[in-house]
This record gives C-alpha cells, structure tokens and sequence, in this order.
C-alpha cells in the first residue's frame, strides 16, 4: 500500500516486484552597458570588445557532450530539461512529469548521476533503488554503461486520486539495447533491445510538483 504523509511531507512507498537536468542552467555574461548621450567613447570600446570576447571565448571552451562507447562512459552529457507542464497537478501534467521521469533514468544509467532522478522520485521506490544500485555498483568498480535508454511508447491515466492520494498511469516502456564494461574495457554484458513492456506508475502531487511513488509490472504479472 502506498502512504500519503497528512502534513504533506515526502510520501514513502513500499516495494512493487522488480521491473523492466537539474535544468540545463544557462547562464549569460552580460557586459556593463554604460548609456552616453552622445555616443560610445573610445575606453568604452576595448571594454565592450573585450566582455564580447570573453564570452566567445567561454561559449567555445564549453566542453562537447560525449556519449559512452567501448571506448570510455559518457561526459559532459546534458542533464533533461524539466517541461514547466511537469509540474501541473492535471493529467497533461502527470503524463509529462511520466515522461521526464523515464529521461532521468535514463540519464542515471548514462552517467551514474541519480541525484536529479531521485529528487523526484520516492525512497520507498523498491524498484528505482535496486536498479539505480546495481548500476551504481558498476560505476563504483571503474566499469561503464552504453545504451539502456527507456522510451514511454504509449500513456494512459484516468487521473483518479486513489485512498492514499495517488494516481496511477499506464505506461508502456521500451528499453534499447544495454552493454556494460568492466574497468579495462572489457565487455561484460549486451542485453538487446527488449520488447515493449505495461508498467504500472503511481505518483503523488504535493508541494506543487509531482513525486513519482513506485513503478513496476501490473499485479499478477511478471
């Protein structure tokens, strides 16, 4: 069963059966504009010349996203861009939230990064722990993970706030073709792509955002 903290806390979820950015920040470099009647003097144009080359040159050093190989895991990849819709209590906003949130699975396979995955995402996720874990694991021993991408394929909700406050989806979700590598860059595993699956999701809205609770294969099923 699923809870629902009254004082609208994080909700904690038990465990269903095993299944299956932050906001890129831009940031700009604004240079100081000073107003003159009449016209721009002769110091002023080194300053604005320099504050554009300066920013030039910041935007070309940006290092290049690279995605994991058999050469080496990914770097510098961006991290997914929340939809401001994710964030609506409606069923629009839940299926895009749904969305989002497969995206950040997906990142946390490519860069063992989780915490943006698991800042939307209940403790209590039996299946979000054991998967994030194991890939942790892997990290942690100097290997790699190319592919594991999960696309939603179809969504269905009736958005109806159970007893316990939270709404369930209907999500069906393929996952892409998974290769792991040890620290040497030996080839450890290659899952291929495996066939579209029905997962359940249940999601709680609470201080304005959605919260995703557990997922995993309806009831009675694998």
């Amino acid at each position: 069963m699923i809870s629902v903290r009254a004082n609208g806390g994080r909700s904690r979820a038990p465990a269903m059966a095993a299944a299956a950015v932050v906001l890129m920040l831009v940031t700009g470099c604004q240079g100081d504009a000073e107003p003159s009647a009449s016209g721009t003097s002769d110091s002023a144009s080194p300053t604005v010349g320099s504050a554009t080359a300066e920013a030039s040159a910041s935007a070309s050093s940006s290092p290049e996203p690279s995605p994991a190989s058999s050469l080496g895991p990914a770097a510098n990849l961006p991290v997914p861009v929340k939809p401001a819709l994710a964030d609506e209590n409606s069923k629009e906003g839940l299926e895009a939230f749904t969305r989002y949130w497969f995206e950040l699975f997906s990142y946390g396979y490519a860069t063992n990064d989780w915490s943006h995955f698991e800042r939307v995402t209940d403790p209590g996720c039996g299946t979000c722990i054991g998967v994030s874990a194991a890939v942790k694991d892997i990290y942690a021993s100097g290997g790699w993970v190319v592919g594991a991408q999960s696309s939603v394929t179809d969504y269905s909700t009736d958005f109806r706030t159970n007893t316990r406050g939270s709404v369930s989806s209907i999500v069906q979700v393929v996952q892409h073709e998974t290769r792991t590598y040890s620290k040497g860059g030996t080839l450890t595993g290659d899952d291929p792509k495996k066939e579209p699956r029905v997962s359940v999701t249940f999601a709680v809205y609470e201080q304005n955002e959605w919260l995703m609770l557990d997922f995993g294969p309806p009831e009675g099923t694998d």
